[in-house]
């Protein structure tokens, strides 16, 4: 199932039959008289899902029908492809650290080797005093289902992981901490817990033990999985759809789809 809608009204959607993402450029790139090429770097590259459906029924389409309709208004929705549920539920920015929580114990900790030994591109230093920080904040859940959490750190081996739930009103309503320590040398800790019944949004952070934190990932597992880039979408849009019929008969219409989704800022 790939999901669209706001929190607490994730609106599901059989996995589509074929789904391209891609960025728009890194790089405005210019060529002068000369022939010499220049490029300035953008802070953000959008994406897009393309998204093509086989044969499905009039219910199915009708479901998304409303939200290119306008009947969900105009959006911006929450966009939750399945290589976000398996892979890593925080956007490509809030991965790689370039996105977080501003609080004024985190500082950019730069370049540092991960539990695998290999090379981290960010990673961000903790002066927390207090019991627990957040890092990430209103990520989508599903009430009744697992979520994990996980992250390299490094720390002094107390307790390394927290989280929390909130509901619809944003109020918090239940407060985890992770039984996992946080080594000496950097390794991979993680926590998995079932979501509270009225449950909407989930944040992650980390507890006072731990110094450094690396490759941060949240899923809808039962446990952990390899590490992934992030694949979540907080703003997206919808546009573009297209149906084609492919039968009709006493029991309904079954038709093939496609449509495109659109990150915004």
């Amino acid at each position: 199932m790939e999901y669209l809608g706001s929190l607490g009204r994730l609106v599901g959607f059989r996995c589509a039959s074929s789904e391209r993402v891609g960025a728009e450029p890194r790089y405005s790139v210019a060529t002068t008289v000369e022939g010499r090429r220049f490029a300035q770097a953008t802070p953000i590259a959008a994406r897009t899902w393309d998204v093509t459906w086989g044969a499905r029924q009039n219910p199915e389409l009708a479901k998304l029908s409303a939200f290119t309709t306008g009947a969900w208004g105009s959006g911006p929705w929450h966009w939750v492809p399945v290589q976000a549920q398996q892979g890593n539920l925080l956007t490509p920015r809030e991965a790689g650290l370039l996105d977080y929580e501003a609080l004024q114990w985190w500082s950019p900790g730069g370049p540092v080797r991960d539990a695998e030994g290999a090379w981290s591109a960010q990673s961000i230093s903790s002066s927390l005093t207090g019991a627990y920080g957040q890092l990430f904040n209103w990520l989508p859940v599903l009430a009744g289902g697992p979520v994990t959490w996980a992250a390299d750190v490094q720390g002094d081996g107390r307790s390394a992981l927290g989280l929390g739930f909130r509901d619809a009103s944003g109020a918090l309503i239940a407060g985890v901490y992770g039984d996992e320590l946080a080594p000496e040398a950097m390794g991979r800790v993680s926590m998995t817990v079932t979501v509270p019944d009225d449950a909407v949004s989930l944040h992650v952070g980390v507890r006072r033990g731990v110094t450094r934190v690396a490759r941060p990932q949240v899923t809808w597992t039962d446990g952990p999985v390899p590490y992934s880039a992030g694949h979540g979408c907080r703003a997206a849009v919808v546009d573009g759809f297209s149906e084609d019929l492919i039968v009709a008969n006493k029991v309904g219409t079954y038709s093939s789809a496609g449509f495109t989704v659109m990150e915004v800022g």
